[in-house]
C-alpha cells in the first residue's frame, strides 16, 4: 500500500511535496552514483583490456576484464543513468522552486489559487516524469482505434 501519512498533516497538500521532492532528491542521488560507478567501471575496464592485450596476459584474465567491460557497458544501456539523473534533477529543481513559491506566500494568504499552482506542479512534474520515462523505454502510445459508426 502506499504511503499516505501525508494525508494526516496539518498541511497535507505541503507534506505531499515534501515527500515527492524527498523521493526525487534520492532518485537523483542514486541515478548520479549509479552513473559514475557505471562510467568508471567501464572506462577503468576497458583501458585494462588493453593493458592486459598489451602486456601479453593469459587469455582466461583478458576476456574476464574485457567481460566487466561488456558488463558495465550493458548496465549502462540497461539503466541509463546519465540520463535518469538528468531527468530526477530537474524534476526536483521543478518541484523545490514549486515548494518555495508556496513556502514564501504568507500562511493566510495561501489561497485557493496558491494552493492549485502547488498540486498542478506536482502533478505536472509526476506526469513529464513518467512521459520520459516511458519515452526513453521507446514506448509509444497505443494508435487510436478507428469509430466504428455503431
Amino acid at each position: 500500500m502506499p504511503d499516505q501519512s501525508w494525508a494526516s498533516q496539518p498541511d497535507p497538500l505541503l507534506a505531499l511535496a515534501r515527500r515527492e521532492l524527498a523521493f526525487y532528491a534520492r532518485s537523483c542521488d542514486r541515478a548520479r552514483r549509479l552513473h559514475h560507478v557505471t562510467e568508471m567501471g567501464a572506462l577503468g575496464t576497458t583501458s585494462v583490456t588493453v593493458v592486459a592485450a598489451g602486456l601479453h596476459a593469459p587469455a582466461w584474465l583478458t576476456a574476464l576484464i574485457a567481460g566487466g567491460a561488456v558488463f558495465f557497458t550493458g548496465m549502462r544501456q540497461l539503466f541509463n543513468p546519465g540520463s535518469r539523473w538528468v531527468l530526477a534533477a530537474r524534476s526536483r529543481e521543478t518541484l523545490r522552486r514549486a515548494l518555495d513559491r508556496y513556502l514564501l506566500t504568507p500562511e493566510p494568504a495561501r489561497d485557493g489559487e496558491v494552493r492549485q499552482a502547488l498540486q498542478t506542479a506536482i502533478e505536472e512534474v509526476g506526469a513529464e516524469e513518467l512521459r520520459e520515462w516511458s519515452e526513453s523505454r521507446g514506448h509509444r502510445p497505443d494508435p487510436q482505434l478507428p469509430a466504428t459508426g455503431v
